[in-house]
């Protein structure tokens, strides 16, 4: 593998690898709110005939953290709260979040925990959050990702966690420390992402450009680390969706909250989790040096989409007892 293929990945890529996935997963891609402010996509509702498929993927996270701790490299998995439980109060009124879509992030976040891994709540931090609430939400209004501000929470939690988990705390001690500033932007910008709104029909009505909280995160030495260009001071990976691409915000705001640089690669939703991450352990670069920490931010919506997810095309997906046989492989 050309390590520039996985790991350099532009944000329109990404996005219209999301968009064709929701649109792919959903007769009906978008769910507007209750003002043309906010949109949703209808797939975040969980239902129960999506049991089996998220006890699997619940299962290969529980495989794998098993390897990752045999082999001695610490895996924080970070699991991305959906929106529509988030922003539950701006959902339209003839569809508002049902009993088994609230509780499937605490049913789940239970069960990986009873299974040994190191997950981190992003939910009970964004539910608390004063900005759920506030001019600046979590989630952006008319696109499925994070906003800044959201990924600034995000970064936060995921701090907070590795210091109250002991082997993810020893993890992160053993990385180079590394001075970085943050500073909020005085006034707010506009931004382009708005990956719902390009799935609306021909001829529905405009909406104009949202507005976000943007940071500025600031490197105390000399230039950071490119994303091939690591080098063995770099000892923290961070992987994951289109939540963890460099126009987000996250991969810096974790540069900020843990005070070290890091790798961060960002898969599209065609390649999903299970792929990207089998590919990025047969990578050069994670077999010559491996990191101390692995962060792997997986979204809520992705855990009834196993390795075996049909949706995917024929080289993502691979047969659930594969992948976690390449796994094993990879990592023993």
């Amino acid at each position: 593998m050309k390590k520039r293929t996985l790991l350099q990945l532009t944000c329109a890529s990404v996005l219209a690898g999301l968009c064709g996935g929701l649109q792919a997963q959903s007769t009906s891609s978008v769910l507007f709110g209750k003002s043309n402010e906010w949109l949703f996509t209808p797939y975040e509702f969980a239902t129960p005939s999506d049991a089996a498929d998220t006890q699997a993927s619940i299962q290969a996270l529980i495989h794998a953290a098993k390897l990752f701790d045999a082999k001695g490299i610490g895996l924080a998995v970070a699991i991305v709260p959906s929106k529509v439980r988030i922003h539950a109060d701006q959902l339209p009124d003839n569809k508002p979040l049902d009993a088994y879509t609230r509780d499937k992030y605490a049913n789940a976040l239970k069960t990986l925990r009873d299974g040994g891994v190191n997950v981190i709540d992003l939910n009970t931090a964004f539910l608390n959050s004063p900005n759920r609430t506030s001019d600046t939400p979590l989630f952006l209004r008319l696109d499925t990702h994070w906003s800044p501000t959201g990924a600034l929470t995000a970064a936060e939690a995921i701090k907070a966690g590795i210091d109250a988990n002991p082997k993810l705390k020893a993890a992160l001690a053993a990385t180079p420390e590394v001075k970085y500033t943050l500073e909020q932007n005085s006034r707010k910008s506009n931004t382009r992402s708005r990956d719902l709104v390009r799935l609306l029909p021909p001829g529905t009505a405009e909406f104009p450009a949202e507005q976000v909280q943007n940071f500025k995160v600031t490197r105390g030495q000399s230039s950071q680390a490119g994303l091939t260009g690591a080098g063995d001071a770099v000892g923290i990976t961070a992987i994951g969706s289109s939540y963890t691409n460099r126009a987000t915000g996250y991969p810096d705001a974790l540069r900020y909250t843990l005070q070290r640089d890091l790798l961060d690669i960002s898969l599209p939703v065609d390649q999903g989790p299970w792929s990207g991450m089998v590919t990025y352990l047969g990578d050069e670069a994670f077999k010559t040096r491996p990191p101390k920490l692995i962060i792997w931010e997986v979204p809520e919506r992705e855990l009834r989409s196993p390795p075996n997810a049909k949706y995917r095309q024929d080289r993502y997906q691979m047969d659930n007892a594969e992948w976690a046989s390449r796994m094993t492989s990879l990592l023993k």
